[in-house]
């Protein structure tokens, strides 16, 4: 099976096909309501939404969301293959959030619980 090339429409959708599988965060989404945007300077924008029970990750924009992450490619790619810890990325400047990040601190406990979400999709690409 040929793995997606990241940052892809089709590393997307096996984004969105591990998320919608994930059985502890669609948990998380029925009383959690969140809408995370990633934009790729020359490159893509998705966003993962949690509510009424569902984990998507969808191409494009999100509609209202929560918090706004913005990077470049080779940033994201980095945090995408672990090489990059988002933290420092947000520290040196490389990774920028705009949005209300209160709202991703007020969950911490719950989204720590979740483990690698995406592993099996950072392992195949």
């Amino acid at each position: 099976m040929v793995q997606p090339a990241p940052l892809s429409d089709a590393w997307i959708a096996a984004l969105d096909g591990a998320a919608s599988a994930h059985d502890t965060l669609c948990d998380m989404a029925s009383t959690v309501t969140l809408s995370l945007e990633y934009r790729v300077t020359e490159g893509p924008i998705w966003h993962i939404s949690l509510g009424d029970g569902e984990a998507r990750v969808r191409t494009g924009p999100a509609p209202e969301p929560t918090v706004t992450f913005s990077t470049d490619r080779a940033t994201a790619i980095g945090m995408m293959n672990g090489s990059i810890d988002p933290l420092d990325a947000v520290i040196t400047g490389d990774l920028s959030m705009s949005g209300d990040p209160r709202h991703l601190v007020g969950q911490h406990d719950l989204l720590a619980t979740l483990g690698d979400v995406f592993g099996s999709v950072r392992a195949g690409t």
